[in-house]
Order: structure tokens, then sequence, then C-alpha cells
């Protein structure tokens, strides 16, 4: 591949580099896995896609290295759910290498090498830049020095060709797909002046929670009168009830020995000169970690007690062994110590594992979790727990939503739950907790009950029947309306909007000048309040306008609008039309990853759904 360039003494240079150009995948380079057929998931396989396997090892360093690059980003504590979108991110990126490259091999999509070649000798990335061996004297980057390295070792480089050629291989896929966006002349003036027109109002708020209630009590028959007549409203939903079998994600005692050893090895660097600082930075979970895990002074009292206890009895510059609080594994290493006060205080950092199940014991949950599906597949639930010795317990009898009780927010499985008959598996499925295999245990009808039914229920419980709460709501509502729509009419009759208003009890608030694009504070974003705003003449006042979320009733009245000008938008037409064409074309390429996705033939033995 490379031999007219090694005839030229040109070569790639190979750098750990962020890539100048853009890349659409994530994690190993394109094309680089092997396609062996016969491996099956106990032999390290994660997932198969399109016939090619990913191995347990590329994606749990995949995952740890981003585990690692976010909590350096956020500076805080990884929680366990980020864990777990961050575990799902990995093997999207993952998937989509393998179909992208696909899809590339299928267009015969390829580079001349000395397309791939010129691009890299006439636009090093951006650490070639920033390393020493490539400035000259005064700290300048030398081409000089950068072009000779390059022309003085042909025979290194044979891996990094074919890593830019991948890359701009998908950068051409990625502009064939995108050719399709397209922005119109008037879609880009709506959306200019969608941003610049502006309006700026005053209202009046009316909340209908802020009416006096103890007037608005029903009477026990009209109470009951609102009830026949809303009797739907008080439908009890059809409920499902679930049998399971959970999985906790538990770390085990060899999980917490591998944390301990890790932690040692850390130790050991440290006592033989490694910063524990720059080890914190990349190593540490806690949220000092991008700090160099540097706790700053404390006294006693300030940490978890084993903490403590070792902290104090260290060394200034002495490093601990490997200590256990509720947050995890520790090292300590003590930079100093005072008293203030007359109370020792120590000032140490500390390098935080956190104490959770390895990528290899979720491997084996989701692996023991595939045979307990598929024994499920075919002699239920019940019998399958017992053959393999898992308890099964039920959920609450739940509504079609996106909880199931005691689980979590598993819509996926809810869905299938209503549309399943009685005994049919649902899953296996994943929280941040657990893994879990369901079957319908039981299908509860929706009930219509009377309003003795309800008050028998409630036997104490509240003071006041539902029926009778709903009535109050909706006078509350007819009642704001109502001072809504008199203050609008004192307004048409002459009256200012304040004085109405205040004749109400209710006073008039300014707005800043706003958008159609804008929130407004106390109010929100694209709702009726703003439609009502821009649909009004200067000085001219609406009626009553009604916005749901929250639940308001307002006056308004328009103080001054400023028209979009079309000077601006000729000066701004240009960045404005890249910046509504790069989102058009970020949303044709997502929805072609999604189809090719949908079509693709996946095997995730991860068991994530």
């Amino acid at each position: 591949m490379l031999d007219n360039l090694r005839s030229n003494m040109k070569v790639f240079l190979w750098i750990a580099a962020g890539a100048f150009i853009v890349s659409i995948g994530a994690g190993t380079i394109f094309g680089s896995r092997r396609r062996d057929q016969s491996q099956t998931p106990e032999q390290g396989l994660i997932g198969v896609v399109e016939g090619v396997p990913i191995q347990y090892r590329d994606f749990s360093e995949a995952y740890r290295q981003r585990i690692v690059d976010y909590a350096q980003r956020s500076g805080s504590e990884v929680s366990d759910a980020t864990r777990d979108a961050i575990r799902e991110e990995t093997w999207n990126s993952m998937v989509t290498e393998i179909l992208v490259t696909n899809k590339i091999e299928k267009m015969g999509i390829d580079v001349p090498d000395q397309t791939v070649f010129d691009i890299l000798w006439n636009n090093p990335p951006q650490s070639v830049y920033q390393s020493p061996a490539f400035q000259d004297e005064n700290g300048n980057f030398s081409f000089d020095a950068y072009h000779r390295e390059i022309q003085m070792h042909p025979e290194r480089w044979d891996g990094v060709a074919d890593y830019y050629r991948s890359s701009i291989r998908r950068q051409i896929l990625q502009r064939e797909i995108q050719s399709a966006a397209m922005i119109s002349d008037n879609e880009l003036w709506d959306e200019f002046v969608a941003r610049n027109e502006k309006v700026r109002v005053s209202f009046a708020s009316i909340d209908p929670r802020r009416v006096e209630r103890e007037s608005l009590k029903p009477t026990e028959e009209e109470a009951r009168e609102y009830f026949q007549t809303h009797r739907a409203d008080f439908e009890r939903p059809a409920t499902v009830i679930l049998s399971f079998v959970d999985l906790p994600k538990i770390a085990t005692p060899e999980d917490e020995d591998d944390i301990v050893l890790r932690l040692e090895e850390l130790a050991a660097a440290v006592r033989e000169g490694e910063d524990f600082a720059e080890l914190a930075r990349v190593y540490s979970e806690g949220p000092s970690g991008p700090q160099g895990g540097d706790l700053g002074f404390f006294g006693r009292g300030a940490m978890a007690e084993p903490f403590e206890e070792v902290a104090f009895g260290l060394k200034v510059g002495e490093v601990s062994d490997p200590v256990k609080t509720r947050f995890g594994y520790h090292i300590i290493k003590v930079e100093d110590r005072r008293t203030e006060n007359g109370e020792l205080q120590v000032h140490a950092r500390h390098i935080l594992i956190e104490i959770r199940p390895s990528e290899q014991t979720l491997v084996e949950l989701e692996r023991d979790l595939r045979e307990l599906s598929a024994l499920t597949e075919t002699d239920g639930l019940t019998a399958a727990a017992e053959a393999l010795g898992y308890d099964i317990k039920a959920t609450s009898p739940f509504v079609d939503a996106r909880y199931i009780p005691g689980v979590g927010d598993l819509r996926p499985a809810v869905k299938i739950a209503f549309e399943s008959e009685v005994g049919t598996p649902v899953g296996p499925y994943v929280t941040a907790d657990a893994y879990y295999m369901f079957e319908v245990a039981e299908k509860l009808p929706s009930v219509l009950p009377t309003y003795d039914d309800i008050a028998r229920e409630l036997q104490g419980e509240s003071p006041e029947h539902p029926a009778a709460t709903a009535l109050i709501l909706a006078r509350q509502r007819d009642t704001a309306l109502a001072v809504a729509e008199e203050i609008a009419a004192a307004v048409r009759s002459g009256q200012h909007l304040e004085e109405a208003a205040a004749a109400s009890g209710y006073q008039v608030t300014q707005s800043q000048p706003f958008s159609r694009r804008d929130y407004v504070p106390g109010v929100g974003n694209g709702n009726a309040f703003v439609g009502a705003s821009f649909g009004l003449r200067t000085s001219q006042t609406s009626g009553a306008v009604h916005v749901e979320n929250p639940d308001r009733y307002y006056v308004i009245r328009v103080e001054e609008k400023t028209a979009a000008s079309q000077q601006e938008f000729t000066e701004q037409e240009a960045s404005l039309r890249a910046q509504l064409l790069q989102r058009e074309q970020m949303q044709v390429f997502a929805a072609w990853l999604e189809d090719l996705m949908a079509d693709a033939e996946i095997n995730d033995y991860r068991v994530f759904r």
C-alpha cells in the first residue's frame, strides 16, 4: 500500500493524536477486528454485528477509557446511572463503527495514497505542534523537523496510513449522506425572525390555585353529580403483576481483591517515585480526582472513621496501604501536618476506587441471565428459577406507564407486559442495580368504581372525596378565567392594565424583551403566552390567555416590538444558513444511522434492551 510513498521516502508519522480529521465513529480503528465466526459468548464475545465479533476485552477497555475521560471532564463522581449510560454509549459506538465500515466497503469508497499522505504532510495534528521534538530553538513549530522525521522512518507507519485512510473514507460517506440536507430561503428567514423579532410586555398572571378554595367546596350532592358527569375520569386503569428473578449488580470478593491489588500497585508506584497527584487524576473515581486527589487540610471528625484513623497515623510523605470506607477503597498520602486552634490537622490526597462489580462479573451475570432467559422461554419462569436455584419474586400491581414498582424505569418491559398474555416471558432487561427476567403473572382489568366505592376505600384517610377535590379545582379555574376576563374587559373600557389588575388583587409584571425562541421567566417558552404576545400590536392588550404548564391565565399588554432587521439578516445570512444546514445535516445523518442499525443483524450478548 505504501510502496509509492516509500519510493519517495515519505511516510506517515504515527502519533497518539487528537485527529484533525473528524471521525463519526469512536474507539478502535475501522476494519481491525477479526471475523471469527467460531467464537461463542463464553469465549470472550460481548456481541456480533453483521458477522463481526466484538470482543469483551476491546469493549471493556473502551468503556474504561470513557469512564476516565468523563470523570476528568466533569470533575465529579461517576454515578451508577452515568456508568450505565456510558456503557450503552460505548456499545452503540462500537456497533456504529462496524456498520459504517461495512457500508463504506459496499459503496466502494476509497482514497488514493497520495491524498492521504498530502493531508498529513501539510496538516500536522495538534499534538505534533505541541511536541518539543518538532520545535526549533525558539519554541516554534518546525515543518523541516516534522518532514525529516517522516522521511527517515518509512518502515514504521503502515498502520497510521490505514487509520487516516479510514478517517477520510468516513468523512466522504458522511458528506454523501448529508448532501440530502437543504435549507430553503423561506426557512432561513423564518428562523431569523423567530430569533430576532423581539417583544416586551406587561402582564397580569392569575394562578387558579391561588383562588381561595374554602368558599368553593361543594356539597356532597354536588360532588356526586360531578362524579357522575365525569365518571370516566375516576376509572381505575388496567394493571399487571409480574413475576421476576433479579440478579443484583454486586461486587464479588474477587472484584474487591482486584481493587485492592490495583491500589497496592499504585501505592508501590508512588513509593518508587511516581507522582501521586498525576496518578489520582487518571485513576481516582472520587470528585477530588481531577484535582489530583487533593482533600486539603482537615481535622478529626471530617472524614469517615477508617480513613481518618489511617490518615492521622501517617507521616508526612508516607503513602498508606488500601483502606476501606463506605465510599470504596482508598490509598492516602499525607502532604503536611499542622496545628490550628489547638487541633491537629493533616493535608492529604487520596485515590479512591469505588466498590462495584467488574466488567467480568457483569459479563458473567449476563451469561447467567441468558441461561435463565433461554430456560424461561421453554419452561416458564417458575420452573427455570427453581432449576437454576433462583428466588422468584412478584411486583405489586402497576399501570401502563414507565415504571415497575421496586424495579425502576423500564418502559419497554411495561409495554410488552400490557400487550402480552399471562405466562408470557418479558425480558431480559437491565437497570443500574440489577439484571431482570420477568413473566406476566396476572392481568387485572380496568375498574369503574362508584362514588361510594371510593368513599369506603378512603375510610378517613382523606377528609375530601376525589370528586370534591376535582370539582374545587375546576371551580378555581373557572374563577381564575373570570378574573382574567374581568381585567381584560376593564382595560377595554379604558382602564390601565395596572388599575384593572389591582382592583382584582393582582399585580402587573414587566418582562424583558424576548423572541419566539426565548424562555420567559415564570412563563415558559413556545406556549400560548409567547404566541399571543407576538400576535398583538404595540399598546394592545389581550383577552384571557391560558397556558397549561404552568396552569395560569394571563392578560398581556405589548409595550414594545422590535422587528427583525433586513440588514442584520443580510449580514448574518451566511453564518445562519451554515448553522441551520449543520443542524439539518446532523439530523439527516442521525436518521440514516438509526435506519442502518434497525436493519442490521446485531447479536447483543450484554442483554441490554
